[in-house]
C-alpha cells in the first residue's frame, strides 16, 4: 500500500497567444523586416554592433557559428508606442549542421528606425 493518492491528469490548458488586431499590417511587416536583419547579424554580433539594434545591452551576444534560417510563428501586440514579439528562431549550428531553435520575448520601439528595448 501506498500513502499517495493515485496521480491524475491536469485539464489545465495554456492559451494560445495570438496576434491582436492592434498591430496594424505595415507596423508587423516592417518589424518582421527588422527582425530578420538582426538575426542574421546576431549570432556573430559584437558589442558595439549589437548597441545599434540593442537598448542597453538587453540582449547579450552569443557569440556562435550560426546561420539564421526562419522566425517561427512570430505574435506581435501593441505595448502604449511600443510593439512585444513573442517568437522563435531557427538556427542552424554550421559546425554541426543541427538545428537550434531559440525563443525570444522582445519589446520593439521605433524612432528612426526600430530597436529592442526589453
Amino acid at each position: 500500500p501506498t500513502l499517495a493518492p493515485a496521480i491524475e491528469k491536469s485539464d489545465y490548458e495554456p492559451k494560445t497567444p495570438e496576434t491582436d488586431t492592434s498591430v496594424d499590417a505595415d507596423t508587423v511587416n516592417d518589424a518582421t523586416a527588422f527582425l530578420e536583419t538582426f538575426f542574421k547579424l546576431y549570432p556573430t554580433a559584437t558589442e558595439k554592433e549589437l548597441a545599434y539594434y540593442v537598448s542597453e545591452n538587453v540582449i547579450e551576444p552569443i557569440g556562435r557559428d550560426y546561420l539564421y534560417s526562419e522566425l517561427v510563428n512570430p505574435i506581435f501586440t501593441k505595448d502604449g508606442d511600443n510593439v512585444k514579439v513573442k517568437v522563435a528562431v531557427k538556427f542552424i549550428d554550421n559546425q554541426t549542421k543541427a538545428t537550434q531553435v531559440s525563443q525570444y520575448e522582445l519589446v520593439l520601439q521605433k524612432d528612426s528606425n526600430w530597436k529592442i528595448v526589453e
